[in-house]
């Protein structure tokens, strides 16, 4: 973006993920931003004006962008009506699946369309919000990205979205390497390294853990543990029931990204058993950390994955668990799954995902009018 076009058409982030906790969608959103800030394309981002601090605040505390709290309110509320307030003298980027109805020129990622695919996974009005919120951004033509070409053929079928309204650009892996491992996860959960298989996911329908029970049972008998790490939701997420959980596994919690780095580390392999994705971010954080996958038998891990991975049936308990033992039992499979997952990584870093996010925001600045006038600030009440 040149300086002339900066100033009559101003770029804004629209900011809310710096109020919520650090998830995948917010990974993505923190990573992309960070590369837009560090390439000049974003003016300003706009936040909340009250609220909760979550994930990484990496692009906040950059100091290269202004931070403008604007407004009143929080959540979907704020975002439909004081945001697009706030920005409607320019160009609203939106990386978190939502985004003001009443904006007028904007960019949307839309990360999956789980809602419609897998909606025991998720609440009544979490799937009412999304299914307005989002068919009614494919309707005012918005323009869309999303991660993966399974996830833009899943907005085309769900959403109605025109082939050429859906661009696609990659994620990224390198953050897990740029924190400092933290081992001492090990010694607290008793694991021992190269003994242990890693899991990430919380306990929700669509991560599909439950299909893991036997294998946590195989990897007792061989004197190997099943690590689960993640946090249980609640709110938004259909929570699995307890009862046919793995019980032989460790269930960890949520842990810190040095914590996650040494346990993929150390892991003998990382089980990704999701029914639904729309990239698989854990599956790429592990080929980052040289761990070798298991992943489900879906669309999208296959595309992500390619041959960097081992596939199992998401339906199959037996599947699992022969995929695993054939990692510990095969001399030279773990390794060519990590030199395979070492070449898959070329195509996934945030560097190339924030430039080609950059390049749909060139694109976009070339249809938006830079007539309208910036409407005043607004300061929170005290």
């Amino acid at each position: 973006m040149t300086a002339h076009e900066a100033r009559e058409c101003p770029v804004y982030l629209n900011g809310r993920f710096l109020r919520q906790a650090l998830s995948g969608v917010q990974r993505f959103a923190t990573e992309i931003s960070a590369g837009l800030v560090r390439q000049g394309m974003i003016s300003e981002i706009v936040v909340p004006p009250s609220g909760k601090d979550g994930g990484d605040l990496e692009v906040a505390r950059s100091g290269q962008v202004p931070i403008r709290p604007f407004g009143y309110g929080s959540g979907h509320l704020w975002e439909q009506t004081m945001l697009p307030w706030a920005t409607s003298d320019g160009l609203l980027v939106n990386l978190g699946n939502t985004a003001p109805l009443l904006a007028r020129r904007q960019i949307v990622v839309i990360h999956d369309c789980g809602w419609a695919s897998v909606p025991e996974a998720y609440s009544t009005r979490f799937r009412a919000t999304y299914r307005v919120m989002q068919t009614g951004l494919i309707a005012r033509r918005t323009r869309i990205v999303t991660v993966s070409e399974f996830a833009r053929g899943e907005i085309i079928r769900h959403l109605g979205a025109r082939p050429e309204q859906v661009s696609v650009i990659p994620e990224g892996g390198e953050h897990v390497r740029a924190v400092v491992a933290d081992p001492t996860v090990l010694a607290e959960n008793d694991l021992v390294p190269g003994r242990y298989v890693l899991v990430v996911g919380n306990l929700v329908a669509h991560k599909n853990l439950r299909v893991l029970a036997k294998l946590g049972e195989a990897l007792e008998a061989r004197g190997m543990v099943l690590a689960i790490a993640g946090a249980r939701r609640d709110g938004i997420f259909q929570q699995q029931g307890g009862a046919d959980m793995p019980r032989a596994a460790r269930y960890l919690g949520r842990v810190s990204d040095g914590a996650l780095r040494a346990l993929y580390e150390h892991a003998a392999c990382f089980v990704f058993p999701s029914r639904y994705e729309g990239f698989g971010l854990p599956a790429v954080e592990a080929m980052a950390c040289a761990c070798p996958v298991v992943a489900s038998d879906i669309p999208v891990l296959r595309e992500v994955c390619g041959d960097a991975a081992l596939f199992a049936d998401p339906f199959s308990q037996n599947a699992f668990v022969h995929q695993v033992m054939r990692l510990h039992d095969e001399d030279g499979l773990a390794d060519r799954l990590r030199e395979a997952g070492a070449a898959r990584l070329l195509r996934y870093n945030w560097a190339e995902a924030s430039t080609a996010m950059a390049n749909v925001i060139q694109a976009a600045l070339h249809a938006v009018p830079t007539h309208v006038r910036r409407p005043p600030s607004m300061e929170p009440s005290t």
